[in-house]
């Protein structure tokens, strides 16, 4: 498993970005390795579990209550429970499911023949060979997160892990190449064949020019939603900011519009629809914007016109539930009027109800407390006082 530590500076699995947006790499390298996610240490995790399960020939269940992944950041590692074991299950039926034939287990595979210094690991990869000596390469590969949908259709990953085995192996172009995403927790398994023949021709034509561009450097942006949406390079990149306001624009400058005044100004419900998908890429940049302002100036960097002030606390809850139900008990108040109607009320919603029977909040406020607010983003007119990086050390995220 070591292979996962080493990443490519043009890797498989970054590889629909830096197609898409060859300039991207000149820019992130800017910026720090990210601080892996406990979601992508869980997609490890999975990944380790399914390994010993294909090369040891064992069901997932096996390994229930087992522990997988102990690294720096999660150094009590990830127990496998039963939604792990199904998951896992799932991509070992579609690999043992495959005819005989040589395959890769969590294996490096070099593609450096069309994408410079090219290598990645791939999960599992077999090579059939049918009755009438045509091969098919399977390039499968697990996602064990529930987010975003991966298809196999025109999947560059798959597709580069298969420029990698070909450089190894005697082929004709009538060959096959068949990329297949299995992500079981959210039930969806993706299959697409090419030929060898395409194939080739979509690295010559277009994995192979951009993946020069991006090594080289050059400042060759295409921000999309896609591309940009993982980049490190996302808040101050100026093609996405450009694109992002143009986005803005277009979005009513582009309505149709009716001679009805009622029409002109109300969006309909197929125009909702039309736009929806537009404005994700501005949402999303204009997060990472924001997200950017406040790292800033939570390292003591200056964002004119902004600060960092103390976010409002949190909405009451109750610090015991059966304290507070003996005590409103003991004040007189019924079962119906403490639940609705087997959720105990809220401190708010019970402030109400102890007005209405002239009874004292006063006698209930020591059974709430508030969550302490989080470190926010302001425009300095704000009446909150300004708070400073050493304040805040305590705190890891932005208050949105």
């Amino acid at each position: 498993m070591n292979d996962h530590k080493k990443h490519a500076r043009l890797s498989a699995s970054g590889s629909h970005r830096w197609l898409a947006c060859p300039g991207s790499i000149l820019l992130e390298e800017s910026y720090p390795e990210d601080v892996v996610s406990e979601f992508a240490e869980y997609g490890t995790a999975g990944h380790q579990l399914a390994q010993i399960c294909l090369e040891k020939e064992r069901p997932a269940t096996l390994f229930e209550g087992q522990i997988f992944n102990k690294s720096e950041n999660f150094p009590e590692g990830f127990t496998v429970d039963t939604e792990m074991a199904d998951a896992v299950q799932t991509y070992l039926d579609y690999c043992n499911s495959l005819g005989e034939g040589e395959t890769l287990i969590e294996k490096r595979v070099d593609f450096s023949g069309y994408v410079k210094e090219g290598f990645g690991t791939a999960d599992y990869i077999k090579m059939e060979t049918n009755t009438l000596g045509h091969l098919t390469i399977n390039v499968v590969d697990l996602k064990m997160g529930k987010g975003v949908k991966v298809d196999a259709k025109w999947n560059s990953q798959g597709m580069l892990y298969a420029l990698g085995c070909l450089d190894q192996l005697s082929y004709n172009i009538q060959d096959k190449v068949n990329i297949v995403i299995v992500q079981p927790r959210i039930d969806h398994i993706s299959e697409w064949e090419i030929s060898v023949l395409n194939l080739l021709a979509w690295a010559e034509d277009t994995a192979t020019p951009r993946a020069k561009q991006a090594w080289d450097g050059e400042p060759i942006f295409n921000p999309g939603e896609s591309q940009c949406r993982f980049c490190k390079a996302k808040p101050t990149c100026k093609a996405l900011a450009e694109h992002s306001l143009q986005t803005a624009m277009d979005t009513f400058t582009d309505i149709p519009t009716e001679e009805d005044l009622k029409e002109v100004n109300t969006l309909t419900h197929e125009e909702i629809g039309a736009l929806l998908p537009r404005v994700n890429t501005l949402v999303n940049w204009a997060k990472s914007l924001e997200a950017y302002a406040f790292n800033e100036l939570n390292k003591g960097e200056k964002v004119p016109g902004y600060k960092l002030v103390m976010g409002r606390n949190g909405n009451r809850k109750w610090t015991s539930e059966a304290d507070i139900e003996e005590k409103l008990t003991r004040m007189g108040l019924q079962k119906e009027e403490i639940y609705s109607p087997a959720k105990i009320l809220t401190p708010a919603q019970m402030c109400k109800i102890i007005k209405k029977k002239n009874l004292s909040v006063v006698q209930i406020e020591t059974f709430w407390n508030s969550p302490e607010g989080k470190p926010t983003i302001a425009v300095e007119s704000d009446s909150r006082e300004e708070i400073w990086p050493s304040n805040i050390s305590g705190f890891t995220d932005i208050e949105t």
